[in-house]
């Protein structure tokens, strides 16, 4: 492959470069996937370093999968065993294999944002407050930012003179570890904590996965925090490579615990490492490349750049304060009817407005609603993030792991099963005393003397032989997954 002919100068030092350590500092638009994609082809094709010890990490689901694909098509069948995925979905991985170490199944549940909040609304319940109480959303945003700073609740002290707020925050923290712990969960922070827990205490598994890999690569570096980092430096043996790319004129997550120091002391952390800086642009125009340099260069942490661009000069950037949000969206679509007359082979389709947040699209919405222009939302609420999926997901989880309790009250009564409120209290309260899961209450609940409506007892009984039934079939292996799990979702109504 013509490597020096399919990219630019920085671009092609970037993508050969022989040094151990490298940063990248890729401007906005300068081409910084490319560049990663063809580090990989290159690495592989050019020096033969072997797939399987190349690890690449990306921001999101989407961009790795982007990246791989990319990758792979360079590559043309070269690439086999290449792992490209986000810091989340390595260490699932990696625990699905290792977790053991821990004396913890390797058949967990991996609960999402959704589930944490079940369960630490739950928890409030139990402890005498109402869901939605001020108490749940501080022990929810508490234990979230302990975890992210990649503490449990052993890790925190608590003072006699620490205010009630925290003490009882804390004490939600140390419950809902128990209970998670109990479902054979773990939350996203665990996949991160569990996976720096096992390569810390056991030596033979860390110098294992060393072995494994030669080189690590990753994306949206400014936006690393302190335990993704401290990850990545247990993944490294003395010889490991690691190849940064990021801009800390674009770091956006500090909110999230993104530690911007991490890609600038790159240089300091890292003897002898090389920084190469992608200047020029391929996305904007002159204008704008122009107010957005004058406009970064007041930022002081930042590794110093000006951006370039071969494209055209373009039209001025305008700026309009506005007194509210209607005046706002009158503006927007008086611009878009400008554009329409002045421009009449553009489409609508053509024609994109920009926002912050999805609750700001109302009075845009209203304004072309009332001049008869046709338009559509991108966005909105994500395919797994629907509750139709969600429902589906809590089924399949419980075939996976019969004791994930947060994806049966999820799916109790959904369809209708005649299970209120009333009569889950009665199971939850019943389980709990006999220390099983809802499914293992139930599927031996003839032991048991029992308060629950005989109506509910039918319901229950077959929803939990069904989900036995898939399990027995999908442990025998004789007919497709996808067949089985589609019989099910049609059984299930």
């Amino acid at each position: 492959m013509d490597y020096r002919n399919l990219l630019n100068e920085h671009q092609y030092e970037a993508v050969s470069t022989r040094a151990q350590y490298c940063r990248i500092v890729a401007g906005a638009g300068s081409g910084k996937t490319r560049v990663l994609t063809y580090r990989i082809s290159y690495l592989i094709g050019e020096r033969g370093v072997d797939p399987q010890s190349i690890v690449a990490i990306a921001f999101t689901n989407k961009v790795a999968n982007e990246m791989k694909t990319r990758a792979l098509d360079l590559l043309g069948g070269m690439g086999e065993g290449l792992t490209v995925s986000t810091f989340h979905s390595f260490c699932a991985k990696f625990l699905r294999k290792e977790i053991d170490a821990l004396g913890f199944p390797n058949n967990f549940t991996i609960m999402d944002e959704d589930d944490v909040n079940s369960l630490i609304k739950s928890i409030a319940v139990d402890f005498g407050f109402k869901k939605n109480d001020d108490i749940v959303k501080k022990a929810i945003g508490f234990i979230g930012y302990q975890k992210m700073k990649g503490n449990y609740p052993e890790d925190i002290i608590v003072n006699k003179h620490d205010a009630p707020d925290f003490k009882k925050s804390v004490e939600f923290f140390h419950e809902y570890e128990k209970r998670k712990v109990a479902m054979m969960s773990l939350d996203f922070d665990d996949l991160l904590l569990y996976t720096i827990r096992i390569l810390q205490e056991f030596h033979i598994i860390r110098h294992k996965w060393q072995n494994r890999i030669s080189h690590i690569l990753i994306d949206e570096f400014q936006d690393t925090n302190d335990v993704q980092y401290k990850l990545v430096k247990l993944l490294m043996r003395p010889d490991t490579c690691l190849y940064v790319v990021g801009d800390p004129d674009q770091t956006i997550y500090t909110w999230r615990g993104a530690n911007q120091k991490i890609i600038l002391d790159f240089n300091v952390n890292f003897k002898d490492a090389e920084t190469i800086i992608l200047d020029r642009n391929y996305r904007s125009t002159k204008t704008i490349l122009g107010v957005a340099n004058r406009l970064i260069a007041n930022n002081k942490k930042r590794v110093p750049k000006d951006l370039y661009t071969e494209n055209t000069q373009g039209a001025p950037v305008e700026v309009k304060i506005l007194k509210s949000r209607e005046y706002e969206a009158k503006f927007i679509v008086d611009q878009i009817e400008k554009i329409k007359r002045e421009h009449p082979l553009v489409s609508y389709n053509d024609i994109a407005v920009l926002y912050r947040a999805a609750y700001l699209t109302l009075p845009v919405e209203k304004e072309l609603m009332s001049r008869k222009i046709q338009y559509r939302i991108y966005g909105g609420v994500k395919f797994f993030q629907r509750k139709e999926i969600k429902d589906v997901l809590a089924y399949f989880r419980l075939i996976y792991n019969q004791k994930d309790d947060i994806s049966f009250e999820r799916i109790v009564n959904v369809p209708a099963r005649k299970i209120g409120d009333k009569t889950l209290d009665i199971l939850k309260a019943e389980k709990n005393a006999q220390e099983l899961s809802y499914l293992e209450y139930i599927r031996h609940l003839e032991k048991f003397t029992t308060a629950l409506p005989p109506k509910a007892v039918l319901g229950l009984t077959a929803l939990v032989n069904l989900i036995d039934s898939v399990k027995a079939k999908l442990d025998e292996g004789l007919e497709a997954y996808p067949q089985l799990l589609q019989n099910f979702i049609m059984d299930i109504g």
